[in-house]
């Protein structure tokens, strides 16, 4: 199964590299970039102290903007779930808020923030913001209420409901909406950098399109991604059961060896 499923991913990766070399072939190099000058510029960036700033940046910015994003979201996401009346109270602006286009909130942030990279963070906070609520909302609307009967029962305190019922019959949902917030955020503060700063993944982006360097622009686009897999990764240590026992699981091994 497992062999199956690496297989294909190296089936696919490969079609998108042929499709990608037979288009270089055709269109100039400033429409689309050969495919070792792309690797090229890539190991520029990583070869360079400066690049590594900018990456660093960016990692700052978008880990606030979970952060900040997934705080809010997590706690308004909880009242919505256990407290009919401020559920009410909080549904239209949750609604609004996800159809408000990015680029409006963006400007407002410019306005209110400056252009040093602050709005990137809270574009990102915004754009997650209403996933977060909603997910950890309906995971607690959809509560096993058999499991809080019996914790009532057997008199478990508040914290230990939260501990032993609630937070692991959530858990899966709550991890599904952070994955689903690192792959948004990741785009829009990239965005964000683009449009209110000169630093960070997207200022490199801006200076790439100034200089009409379309290699150097696709190789940052790389990294950018990089950069979602690797916040991805941590998420999954942290969520996935699974894989946190077979990294600790290699860690001891490892030692005993």
């Amino acid at each position: 199964m497992k062999a199956c499923f690496i297989r294909n991913k190296i089936l696919s990766a490969s079609v998108f590299v042929l499709i990608w070399w037979v288009l270089s072939l055709i269109y100039p190099p400033i429409v689309i970039p050969s495919i070792p000058s792309v690797i090229k510029s890539i190991g520029q960036i990583f070869v360079s102290k400066t690049m590594w700033l900018e990456i660093g940046r960016t990692f700052y910015r978008l880990f606030f903007g979970l952060f900040f994003g997934v705080l809010f979201g997590g706690v308004v996401g909880f009242f919505c779930g256990t407290n009919k009346v401020f559920r009410q109270l909080c549904i239209s602006f949750i609604n609004v808020l996800q159809v408000v286009p990015p680029v409006s909130i963006l400007i407002l942030t410019i306005i209110w923030l400056g252009y040093n990279g602050k709005p990137a963070i809270a574009i990102s906070a915004v754009a997650i913001f209403p996933t977060i609520v909603i997910c950890v909302q309906d995971a607690i609307l959809n509560l096993d209420k058999k499991l809080l009967e019996m914790a009532k029962v057997f008199k478990f305190s508040k914290s230990k409901q939260i501990k032993k019922i609630i937070w692991p019959s959530i858990k899966p949902q709550v991890y599904s909406a952070l994955k689903i917030a690192v792959g948004t955020a990741s785009k829009t503060i990239v965005m964000g950098e683009v449009l209110t700063t000169v630093s960070g993944i997207g200022g490199q982006i801006v200076t790439a399109r100034l200089n009409i360097e379309s290699e150097m622009i696709i190789a940052w686009t790389v990294v950018a991604v990089a950069m979602y897999f690797v916040y991805d990764k941590v998420c999954a240590l942290f969520f996935d059961d699974k894989k946190r026992m077979r990294t600790n699981a290699d860690g001891k091994s490892s030692k005993s060896s």
